[in-house]
This record gives structure tokens, C-alpha cells and sequence, in this order.
């Protein structure tokens, strides 16, 4: 059998390794990448998949299927409070395990930002990179996130927890009435 060329290899190799989160020897003593090492595995090294890619968020413990689609299209959903179909949204992101960024449409100013995005008054909006989607409609969100390459089911780590809602406008500091000058006595 003919070697192949290390180059070669390390191209071929590097799809499956950029994802794996350990590295051993095997049976046979040669090295294998993986994510669950057997019990039989010699000199096992954890490996810091931030460190070796260059990033350093919450992103780099995903699976690289979908961190590739995260840092491709990454996707946010626009709400408001007490609304069923911003909840029905919300639950088929999550169901689906789609890292997303939620943005809450709750005052004025948010309304307004909203506006000025073009994406009108109607909640919920779902963005997909530089994809739109309007309202709720399970299908057609479901067509936008195919597209973008987002995997039908959960990859998600157990341990991931979806970022907390901002607001979708930076929120101003309260106005306060100047105090009242102190008095020598």
C-alpha cells in the first residue's frame, strides 16, 4: 500500500480533528483524535480547541458542523414579552439546538431600532446571516436554517446554555433630578 503524502493527509485528517477534544495512542501506537477516549487508550491528552483554533467563546466547544454555521450565519431572534408566537419561536430554536442570540422589542426605543433594521412591527424575526424571516411559520423557518447548514437535530453540548435576552436598544441611563446643593454651616 502507498503512503500518502503528509500534506495529503493532514488535509484529509483535519475535518475530523477539529472538533475532536482528545488525542491518544492506540493499540497499535498510533495517534487517534476523538471525543471519548476507550479505557485501553494510552498517553491521553486533552485538547484546548480554543487555543488551537484562535477562539477563545462558548462557541468553540460546539461540534464543527455547526460552529461552521454559527460563524457563517449566525442567527437572531427578535420578541417581545407575552407573545405566542415569539414563544412557539423560541421553542423550535431551542428544540432544534440553534445557538441564537435573542434581542427583546419591550420600549419604544427597541420598537424603533427595530424599525430602522427594516423588519417592521410584526414579532417574531428571525435573521439568518443575512437572511429575513418575518412572523412565525415553522416551515419556513425550518427552510432558512437548512440552507444555512444548521443540522436538524440537537448537537448541542449538555452543558451549553443559551446567552440571557438583551434588549434590541442600548438601554439609557435614568434621568435623575440634579441634587440640591449642600448648606454650610
Amino acid at each position: 500500500m502507498k503512503a500518502w503524502p503528509r500534506k495529503l493527509l493532514a488535509l484529509v485528517l483535519m475535518p475530523a480533528c477539529a472538533s475532536a477534544q482528545y488525542k491518544w495512542l492506540d493499540a497499535d501506537g498510533r495517534t487517534v483524535y476523538g471525543d471519548n477516549p476507550p479505557r485501553e487508550a494510552r498517553n491521553v491528552q486533552k485538547i484546548d480547541a480554543r487555543a488551537a483554533s484562535g477562539e477563545s467563546d462558548a462557541l468553540a466547544a460546539l461540534p464543527y458542523e455547526l460552529r461552521r454555521a454559527v460563524r457563517d450565519f449566525p442567527v437572531t431572534l427578535y420578541t417581545t414579552a407575552s407573545c405566542a408566537p415569539c414563544e412557539a419561536a423560541r421553542a423550535l430554536l431551542i428544540a432544534r439546538g440553534i445557538p441564537f442570540t435573542e434581542r427583546t422589542v419591550t420600549t419604544v426605543q427597541d420598537a424603533e431600532a427595530l424599525e430602522k433594521l427594516g423588519y417592521g412591527k410584526r414579532l417574531p424575526v428571525l435573521t439568518v446571516g443575512r437572511q429575513v424571516q418575518r412572523e412565525f411559520e415553522a416551515g419556513a423557518w425550518h427552510a432558512l436554517l437548512d440552507a444555512a447548514g444548521y443540522p436538524r437535530a440537537s448537537q448541542l453540548p449538555r452543558t451549553w446554555q443559551q446567552p440571557a435576552p438583551q434588549p434590541l436598544a442600548p438601554q439609557r441611563p435614568a434621568l435623575t433630578a440634579p441634587s440640591a446643593p449642600e448648606r454650610g454651616n
